[in-house]
Formats: C-alpha cells, sequence, structure tokens
C-alpha cells in the first residue's frame, strides 16, 4: 500500500519543478511529497476518516469470514450424522457465502484504491501549484520529490528540505480559504412608523 501511495503522490504533484530564471546560480530542494499530502491538516483529516472506513468494512468481512469458518467446522463434525440432503444444503451454503466474502474483499480493495486517489487528486491538485509558486518565489532550479523511488536519492541535506514550509503553507492558505466569510444580505429596512402628530399647545389661558 505504501508503495502505491508515494507512487500516487509522485504522479499527483508532477515534480521536479524548476523556478530559478536563467544567469542564476543553480539552487536545489527536495520535498516529500507524501509526507506533505498526509500530514497536513486536511490529509489528516481524510486519513482519519479513511480508517474509520477502513476499520468499519475490516470488521464486516471478519464477520462474513467468521460465517464461512463456522459452517465448515459445521460440516467437519456432524459428517458422520448429517444425510446427503443435509450435507450438500451445507456445502451450497458454504460455497455461497465464499463466494460472498470473496466478491466483498474484491469490491473493498477497489472501493479503498478509489477513495484513497481521490484523496491524493483532491490535495494534489492544490498542492501543485503552491509547490510551484514556492519554488519561484524562492529561487529554486530544481525541486525533487524525496519520496518517491524513482528519484533515487542516496543522501539529502536536510537544509535544502522544503516540506515542513511547504505543509505550513498550504495549512494556511486552507484557514484563509475556509475562514473567508461570505457576505450576507443586508436584511430589508422595515417600513418606518408615521410620525406622531405633535399635540397642539394649549390656547393662553384668558385673564380676567
Amino acid at each position: 500500500m505504501r508503495r502505491g501511495l508515494i507512487l500516487m503522490a509522485a504522479i499527483t504533484l508532477g515534480l521536479p519543478v524548476v523556478g530559478a530564471g536563467q544567469g542564476s546560480a543553480p539552487k536545489f530542494g527536495v520535498m516529500n511529497v507524501l509526507r506533505a499530502i498526509v500530514e497536513c491538516a486536511e490529509g489528516k483529516a481524510a486519513n482519519e476518516e479513511f480508517q474509520k472506513k477502513f476499520e468499519a468494512k475490516r470488521e464486516e468481512l471478519a464477520r462474513k469470514q467468521k460465517e464461512v469458518e463456522t459452517l465448515r467446522q459445521q460440516l467437519s463434525s456432524q459428517a458422520a450424522t448429517l444425510n446427503d440432503e443435509a450435507k450438500a444444503a451445507l456445502n451450497r451454503s458454504i460455497e455461497s457465502k465464499t463466494t460472498d466474502l470473496q466478491r466483498s474483499q474484491e469490491d473493498a480493495e477497489k472501493e479503498f484504491s478509489d477513495l484513497r486517489n481521490q484523496i491524493f487528486n483532491r490535495i494534489g491538485s492544490k498542492l501543485a501549484p503552491l509547490v510551484q509558486q514556492y519554488a519561484k518565489e524562492n529561487k529554486f532550479t530544481l525541486v525533487l520529490d524525496s519520496s518517491s523511488q524513482t528519484t533515487q536519492l542516496t543522501y539529502i541535506d536536510p537544509t535544502i528540505d522544503i516540506t515542513d514550509d511547504v505543509i505550513k503553507r498550504y495549512d494556511a492558505t486552507q484557514v484563509s480559504s475556509n475562514a473567508a466569510p461570505t457576505a450576507s444580505p443586508a436584511p430589508p429596512a422595515s417600513p418606518k412608523a408615521p410620525a406622531a402628530a405633535k399635540p397642539t399647545a394649549a390656547p393662553p389661558a384668558l385673564k380676567k
């Protein structure tokens, strides 16, 4: 699974990134794309949700597996006492549940593979332009993905690893975009009540 995650991360971002202009001294950087995706705030939340669904599915498959094992034990322990019709019915039930279990396992594998790819594609599509921008701002000539097995880096100077900086920038970008309030229309002005008529001053008392 880890190999698949790394491969998908490399494909998603399409590293390396060229960032420096002509005439500049070469400046190289590395980034662990896999770590950036799984350790950013959005990635952590997505992974937590992924694990919840995975555990629920694993429990479901374990229950089906247990049902098959129980029927097989029943057939084995009661083989001497069951008639041919009962044995045949039990065998059909075992075969049916085994087939259902195999299909459920295949469906689960495809479901979680698709879900994992969706997570990488969603985060990677937003991470890629941010990495491009970061590389240009910091005049990087080349940024390599240290999580990709195809890169084959034998040594990495920690000072040129930009992963933490990219994660911080990505999280800050997501927080600011999520926190932007949507302007709500002002409530319609309520009609003003007509001004009360001023009382007419009483006439001065007549002098006697």
